[in-house]
């Protein structure tokens, strides 16, 4: 079952298919440009482009930070939107499962890999139980998701996918943890008056009354990492993110869930023998 209630009285999976229904490239990147009103076809491609050198940078920090290797055949990507990071990642793995709370966005995700001939891609409606689109996956992806998300609501979401998370297989998962200090002031002023506080603020920047808003909820940072150890993670890189003064971090870490055992090659125990006796010795004098 669904949690649509928000933090400030509305009701985000709502909100979030209006997003998709109205104006879904400017709610994944929130740039004048990427208006319904305002987007190209060049604006439209420059808006995947941004998706594939995304995925590029994605896969070079985690080979280089995590796993030399690293060849995932089955992603999630929580939080799809329109497609745009789920196109380049099908592109270098055999599955992604493609999944969004709004049926408009996943109806445009759809639409666009049709039209790019994109076929390793199952689209599922989100769910908050992840039950829906069950396995285990070597990837597991989101990025400018939980933050649309109130915290309590997508902490359980964070700790049900972790545990869909195979062994060995490395998260990338993006969290904001603090907003401009101007916001939290507003918010603040949102949650004493409900629905009306933010009316009077679609006022006093110039919007329409009923305009939609975006829900911006920082998350505490210390329960994210207990979550992460609690679920078999023994380290993590992390890449800060500054979006106009929402600070976030996007977290890189691969699930250990059995130790690693170290071995020594054959050639090398006599070396390994002659430090343990120096060790023994050093500690015994």
């Amino acid at each position: 079952m669904r949690n649509k209630k928000s933090m400030s009285g509305g009701h985000t999976d709502w909100e979030w298919e209006c997003w998709g229904a109205t104006d879904p490239y400017f709610a994944v990147l929130t740039q004048g440009k990427y208006h319904a009103a305002a987007l190209t076809p060049e604006r439209r491609e420059e808006f995947f482009e941004s998706g594939r050198a995304y995925v590029a940078h994605l896969f070079d920090a985690i080979r280089s930070r995590r796993d030399p290797d690293f060849a995932p055949k089955r992603v999630l990507e929580f939080g799809c939107g329109v497609g745009r990071l789920v196109i380049p990642l099908a592109a270098v793995c055999d599955t992604v499962v493609a999944v969004d709370v709004a049926p408009s966005m996943l109806a445009e995700a759809r639409a666009n890999c049709a039209a790019r001939a994109v076929r390793n891609i199952e689209f599922h409606l989100s769910d908050d139980s992840v039950a829906g689109f069950g396995g285990n996956y070597d990837l597991i992806h989101s990025y400018t998701v939980f933050q649309h998300i109130p915290v309590a609501r997508g902490e359980g979401i964070f700790a049900r996918l972790l545990a869909r998370l195979a062994d060995g297989g490395v998260g990338v998962l993006h969290f904001m943890y603090q907003t401009p200090y101007r916001t939290r002031k507003l918010g603040i002023f949102v949650r004493k008056c409900g629905f009306w506080g933010k009316q009077l603020i679609n006022v006093s920047r110039g919007r329409g009354f009923f305009s939609l808003g975006m829900q911006m909820n920082p998350y505490d940072l210390n329960r994210t990492m207990a979550a992460l150890q609690q679920n078999g993670v023994r380290d993590f890189y992390a890449e800060f993110t500054d979006d106009g003064g929402y600070l976030g971090v996007i977290l890189f870490f691969k699930k250990r869930t059995r130790p690693e055992r170290m071995t020594i090659a054959s050639g090398d125990h006599a070396e390994a023998n002659e430090n343990i006796a120096a060790r023994k010795e050093v500690t015994s004098s």
